[in-house]
């Protein structure tokens, strides 16, 4: 776990033209020697960020990087009339936010943890997320909830509109759906994936996590992965974004969805869920702790259960599963 110092923000700033800044400039403008400017550019370079070592001339970024901005969100929170207290964890490389918030212990604010590159990322299922250091969004938020836990039920996919509602605000509204429950997917290709856990119970209610991994700046035709076709914001609108513009819209879509769930449960956003459903109507398999099941996807019901007919004509009801195209569209 890493937080940036002030000499590397400082140094970071001064590399953001993407011009070639010699050492000897750089030690001029933060007061220290061409070593020290040696060594820090070597940290961040271990680090991951995009710096290019030019012989006899100096460094420069690679890669437009606006790093993680505590005050920039909020200044964004501001404007979108968000009034509730917020603590921020911000880091320059962290093993996993969810687990970093599962272990605060519990208080009255939102407590939001964000960071440049995680090393230990997960997805559901334990898979690995893939976390480039200062392309993408790595956020966790944890939120109070006054109610049983049978109530949450469905929140996961409640989460998914929450993150939809947040594309739509930066503009991203054309071929985007859910794959139940919580993979975002524009084009058949993952875009945005999210993990829920619930980290405390009581009578009086639940703390839980929510971890949203979102792909923004990476350019992902120059790193394929392995398991699943993917893509990013940039790959969608062809420019680089700015990432505390995109947490502040996703905290506050958040705290409306979750506000309006607590009023009227999933039954309340059944037909928004319709509207965006990847699976509705494919013919699917569902993976999970029992054998697989194939037939075809036919919604969900009021709790978010995936309502799924095999091909025997039998109706399950899923609350949980990995669920897989036979054939992609």
């Amino acid at each position: 776990m890493k937080k940036f110092s002030t000499t590397q923000i400082d140094l970071i700033a001064c590399l953001v033209d993407g011009q070639c800044h010699s050492g000897n400039d750089l030690g001029l403008k933060l007061n220290i020697s061409r070593t020290a400017i040696w060594k820090r550019i070597t940290q961040l370079i271990e680090l991951g960020l995009p710096i290019q070592r030019i012989p006899q001339k100096g460094y420069r970024l690679t890669a437009p990087l606006i790093l993680l901005d505590s005050q920039a969100i909020s200044q964004q929170l501001h404007l979108t009339h968000f009034n509730r207290p917020v603590d921020f964890h911000l880091f320059a490389s962290i093993d996993s936010t969810n687990r970093y918030l599962k272990e605060l212990p519990h208080s009255n604010t939102i407590n939001i943890c964000c960071a440049e590159m995680q090393n230990a990322g997960r997805g559901r299922f334990g898979r690995q997320w893939y976390s480039p250091f200062g392309e993408n969004i790595y956020c966790s938020s944890r939120w109070h909830f006054d109610c049983d836990l049978s109530r949450l039920s469905g929140l996961s996919l409640v989460v998914s509109l929450a993150i939809l509602a947040t594309l739509h605000d930066v503009g991203i509204q054309d071929h985007i759906g859910v794959k139940w429950p919580n993979d975002i997917l524009w084009h058949d290709k993952k875009l945005c994936g999210s993990l829920i856990e619930v980290i405390a119970e009581s009578n009086s209610g639940a703390d839980v996590v929510i971890g949203i991994g979102l792909n923004v700046n990476s350019i992902t035709k120059d790193h394929s992965l392995p398991d699943k076709a993917w893509c990013s914001l940039y790959d969608i609108t062809g420019h680089y974004l700015d990432r505390n513009i995109i947490i502040a819209k996703l905290i506050n879509q958040l705290n409306i969805h979750l506000k309006e769930f607590m009023l009227g449960g999933f039954a309340a956003f059944i037909q928004k869920w319709h509207a965006v459903d990847y699976l509705q109507g494919q013919t699917i398999t569902v993976s999970n702790l029992n054998k697989p099941l194939n037939g075809k996807a036919m919604g969900v019901n009021e709790s978010g259960q995936l309502i799924l007919m095999d091909d025997e004509g039998l109706t399950h009801y899923l609350s949980s599963g990995d669920a897989s195209l036979h054939a992609m569209r």
